[in-house]
Parts: structure tokens; sequence; C-alpha cells
């Protein structure tokens, strides 16, 4: 079972290389009339992310998000990458198709792995992130 649950964490560090799907960008579109907001500058963004998200379907999966560094988790291990976020308008060169600009709705990494992901919720609880290329959106919960 838990090679299954290494596949979908896996999926967390796939590059966006892709340009989005039409079922990607109608999820993101309803996802964001959900009416579930977004930080409204690059700090709060940074800030409502801050601390623990597990994986709504693969509860042994976290991330945690600890100032400018993302730490994954699997099954309670650490994965050793070194990985650094920060929050941008854009994936910029992190894909090889342009991403739409939208003020502060992008976490782009560097470091170990270098990828891009679209915020299309955050809020004290949740956390969505869709990928550009990519059908299905990853949903976290806060851990408190």
């Amino acid at each position: 079972m838990k090679p299954i649950y290494f596949l979908i964490l896996s999926f967390l560090f796939i590059s966006c290389k892709q340009p989005a799907s039409p079922e990607v960008v109608k999820t993101i579109e309803q996802d964001k009339s959900s009416g579930i907001p977004v930080g409204n500058s690059k700090d709060e963004t940074l800030i409502q992310l801050q601390g623990t998200w597990v994986n709504m379907d693969a509860p042994t999966s976290s991330l945690t998000f600890a100032n400018n560094k993302v730490i994954n988790t699997y099954d309670g291990v650490a994965v050793n990458k070194n990985i650094i976020f920060s929050i941008q308008d854009t994936c910029g060169d992190a894909t090889a198709k342009e991403t739409p600009e939208e003020k502060d709705r992008y976490i782009l990494t560097s470091g170990d792995t270098k990828e891009c992901y679209y915020i299309v919720q955050l809020d004290d609880e949740n956390l969505i992130l869709g990928f550009w290329g990519e059908e299905t959106a990853l949903r976290f919960k806060k851990i408190n």
C-alpha cells in the first residue's frame, strides 16, 4: 500500500512543463469562485502557508512550510531535499509555457526541486494547489 502513497507523493514534485488542460482551468475557475480567500499580499500568503498541511488524498503525506522552506514528509519521515519557495505572480522560467499573471497566486520552488504551483484556495484550514498540465488538484488540510 505504501508504494501507492509514494506515487501520489511523487506527483507533488512533478514539474509544470505543459499548459493547463481545459479541465484544470475549469476546476481552478470553479474553486476560485467558491469564496475561500487567498492572502492579499505576498506577506499575507506567506503567513497563511506557514505550518503543516496534510494531503487529503494521501494522509501519510504532508508539507510543512517553515519561513521560505518546504519540508515534504511521507509516513513521518522527511524527504531529504533542500526546497526553497517564494510567492510569485507567474511561474516565470519554471515552465515551458507561460502561465497567466495573477498577483501572488503562484508558489515557485527552487533548490533541489524547481516547480510551480497555482494557489487555487488558501485559508487558515484549506490549501488547494493546481498544476499546469495536470487535471487533479492537490488538496490539503492544516494540522493545528
